[in-house]
């Protein structure tokens, strides 16, 4: 009887209730303080092991207009994807360093005379001194250059303007891969301003000529008709 009277003491509900609202008034504290930690919410939820994230293939944007450019009477041209991925050692030899990811697969553009094949063209972004510089380049069936043209890039009007100088893009015309590549001796010079966008070019250039010359002996991995 005496513990009966006990649980009815006076206030013990008002207690229960006081004791319960501080408690979700705590935990709703708590939430919303968490939740202001944007940084924080990602750390605690970020997975322990992140998935790498290869760079987007650099696009062939406007391809009716270079093959009209650089290969007369082409008709059409048809996408090949050739694997690098176990010919690193030659590429290497021949690149004077180590491939990098992106160079582990080429995207080549084969275009063509109705059936007969006049040419292949090359894309690929090279990092320029104000941003990416995407390259469009022309081959010949025996390898060498029929034109580069630069589809986009982020470089400042007077830097632009000598890198898209119609000479010096000339000055690539009939290179081949085992030719000099020396920037202002063995192609063609540009201001100080724009040199280093420019080696940046001559390094792009040669590099796919490499990848190219390595890639024709290498299987097919798909082909796609345009």
């Amino acid at each position: 009887m005496e513990m009966a009277s006990q649980s009815r003491q006076p206030g013990s509900g008002i207690k229960k209730y006081l004791l319960s609202s501080t408690g979700v008034l705590l935990l709703a504290a708590v939430l919303f303080w968490w939740r202001s930690q944007g940084t924080s919410q990602t750390i605690l939820f970020e997975p322990p092991v992140r998935v790498a994230q290869s760079e987007p293939l650099c696009p062939w944007r406007q391809p009716n207009e270079d093959m009209k450019r650089f290969f007369s009477g082409s008709t059409r041209y048809q996408t090949e994807t050739r694997i690098l991925s176990g010919l690193r050692a030659p590429l290497a030899a021949q690149l004077g360093r180590e491939p990098t990811g992106d160079e582990n697969a080429l995207l080549l553009y084969r275009v063509y005379a109705q059936q007969t094949p006049i040419g292949v063209v090359l894309t690929r972004r090279v990092k320029g001194a104000y941003g990416a510089i995407e390259l469009v380049l022309a081959v010949a069936p025996d390898g060498h250059v029929l034109g580069l043209r630069l589809q986009r890039q982020r470089e400042p009007e007077n830097i632009a303007a000598a890198l898209e100088r119609p000479e010096w893009l000339a000055s690539f015309v009939g290179k081949r891969v085992k030719d000099g590549w020396q920037l202002g001796e063995d192609v063609g010079g540009v201001s100080g301003e724009a040199r280093s966008s420019a080696e940046a070019i001559v390094e792009g250039t040669r590099s796919l000529l490499v990848l190219l010359s390595v890639a024709e002996g290498a299987p097919v991995s798909n082909a796609g008709h345009h």
